[in-house]
């Protein structure tokens, strides 16, 4: 799932042979999920596990209906400013910690899902139909409203400037480079004064605005 954002809306309906016709047409009801309060409230192993818990919830009502669906594992160690991938070779969901820790609510209600059903739509209709699909086609948008109750968004809003591992570049008198994180140059704006190590002025900046590059993949 990378950034910005654009819905698609599925009318497609399946024959009744077809391996995802027993979604129906009828939208699912979102599975339930703590308040926004509550979700920033968790410790990091708590986050941890509430996303865990999760993705095993959207697989267990996959499950219900495609009880031969494997279980993939998972792991936050996705980087850069996709939030989240699946992977049927080698059988795993991919989500992006950092995103995560900044959009609990939104990372939980909308990423794992959009991932999952990604996962689905690779099991039930690629690998056992052998038959390549679209990835954010009409099987993944069926998936998304019918299963999970998602409107089918292809990519997200999240904000990804800290996603970067260096978004904020500030400048000295030797011009060395050096490269802050968000919650560093907020430190910088609110007058916390930093000093290159190498010819000892203060640095400034920021040079650049990752903001304008902020909005981008899912």
């Amino acid at each position: 799932m990378s950034s910005s954002t654009r819905r698609v809306v599925s009318r497609h309906r399946f024959a009744p042979d077809h391996a995802l016709a027993c979604l129906g047409e009828t939208p699912a009801e979102p599975l339930p999920l703590a308040d926004a309060a509550a979700l920033e409230a968790l410790t990091a192993p708590a986050l941890h596990a509430t996303l865990e818990a999760q993705v095993l919830a959207c697989l267990a009502r996959a499950r219900a209906l495609f009880p031969e669906l494997r279980m993939p594992s998972v792991s936050c160690r996705l980087k850069g400013r996709t939030a989240g991938t699946a992977d049927s070779a080698r059988q795993r969901l991919r989500f992006n910690w950092q995103l995560l820790s900044e959009n609990r609510h939104h990372f939980l209600s909308q990423t794992v899902p959009h991932e999952v059903a990604h996962w689905v739509v690779m099991e039930v209709v690629e690998r056992a139909g052998k038959t390549r699909v679209k990835p954010h086609g009409p099987e993944w948008q069926q998936v998304m409203t019918n299963l999970y109750g998602i409107p089918p968004e292809v990519t997200h809003r999240m904000d990804v400037s800290t996603a970067s591992p260096t978004p904020w570049a500030y400048g000295c008198g030797c011009d060395t480079a050096h490269y802050f994180s968000s919650r560093r140059h907020s430190n910088a704006q609110r007058g916390h004064r930093y000093r290159c190590r190498r010819c000892g002025q203060e640095l400034s900046g920021p040079l650049n605005d990752p903001a304008r590059n902020a909005s981008t993949a899912r």
